[in-house]
């Protein structure tokens, strides 16, 4: 009768670790879970950031004027530029 037991025992416990729904797909799953809150977690940084550089594009004059300049080498007319290099 223990030697019964002992094997159902040993078919549910196999069966629950192999089936599509089992513990290890369960880990694995959470272990998806979890990269895809870190990523969400990262873009929503992204995005905070692009919509504060959007704004300030937007409002602020000396924030444009500081990307042009160092972004895309724009100068006023008649400015000369010094490298020290």
């Amino acid at each position: 009768m223990n030697k019964f037991l002992l094997s159902g025992l040993i078919c549910i416990i196999l069966y629950l670790f192999i089936k599509q729904d089992g513990i290890i797909d369960y880990y694995q799953t959470e272990k998806s879970y979890k990269k895809l809150l870190v990523e969400k977690e990262e873009l929503d940084q992204e995005l905070k950031n692009i919509k504060t550089q959007n704004q300030l594009l937007k409002h602020n004059k000396k924030h444009i004027e500081k990307i042009a300049r160092e972004e895309y080498f724009y100068i006023y007319p008649d400015e000369i530029i010094i490298s020290f290099e």
